[in-house]
């Protein structure tokens, strides 16, 4: 990945800090990027965006931040919801001219970004987190079958039959929609909950977030500046990624999402 991709990267990075700070919005550096911060103090090398994690409840606060902030015209925000846009994660895209030429693969869209994913509730017991699961698994086969790949999900049976009734009888659009809703349906929960990236390309149970281990930030040095990440960072990454601090192989360290027009 070019060094001016990355550079554009941190300077977006920046800006939102300044933004999630005048508007008190809580935000975490999670994933990859809460890797780099740990230990790499920076952005890992052949990394090709940023992630950051928004509980659900602090959504809106976000969304009204961004829309209240005045940002140049480079910026800008895509949100589920948006027109042709059927993902679950919001995305601060920067298309300014000098990476133009960048393209993300799931997306189409044109630069680099800063993936924001909202945390949401659902149950600590297993048995009914499974049923959550599943209930936002179905809505994803049916979005891959609309977009005519019917080869994922196969192993959910009665349920992949499920996902494909509904990708013939609903739109990409009505899908999209209601698997947000599914994702948010649990968020009334006042106790029992754990928090849970549902647009996580993770398998199952690999990126949860305990309450306690997100209750608190640890600010780390991340590009010369201070950024928060979970106080829980440990237990959540080594649940992720087991030895985080251990880089992968050689063949393994490239970019996953951009790739040059």
């Amino acid at each position: 990945m070019a060094n001016v991709s990355h550079e554009v990267l941190i300077s977006t990075l920046k800006k939102v800090k300044k933004l999630l700070a005048r508007y008190q919005v809580q935000y975490f550096l999670i994933g990859g990027s809460a890797i780099g911060a740990v230990r790499e103090h920076g952005m890992i090398p052949w990394d090709d965006d940023i992630d950051i994690g928004i509980k659900r409840e602090n959504i809106q606060s976000f969304i009204a931040a961004f829309n209240g902030a005045g940002l140049d015209d480079d910026l800008r925000l895509v949100k589920p919801g948006d027109p042709s846009y059927f993902f679950t994660t919001y995305k601060v895209l920067n298309h300014s001219e000098a990476v133009m030429d960048e393209v993300d693969a799931g997306t189409g869209l044109r630069g680099v970004f800063i993936d924001v994913f909202a945390l949401d509730k659902t149950f600590a017991w297993k048995p009914l987190r499974r049923l959550h699961q599943l209930l936002v698994r179905i809505d994803e086969v049916a979005l891959d079958v609309a977009n005519g790949d019917m080869s994922t999900g196969k192993h959910l049976g009665f349920f992949h039959k499920v996902a494909e009734f509904i990708a013939h009888h609903r739109t990409k659009a009505d899908i999209a929609k209601m698997n947000n809703k599914h994702i948010q349906l649990f968020n009334w929960l006042p106790a029992g909950y754990i928090y849970y990236n549902f647009s996580s390309p993770y398998p199952w149970d690999r990126e949860y977030y305990r309450r306690d281990e997100i209750a608190k930030a640890s600010v780390q040095t991340f590009e010369n500046a201070k950024f928060p990440v979970a106080a829980g960072y440990d237990a959540i990454l080594t649940r992720m990624y087991g030895d985080y601090m251990q880089p992968p192989k050689e063949a393994d360290r490239k970019p996953k999402h951009l790739q040059a027009d």
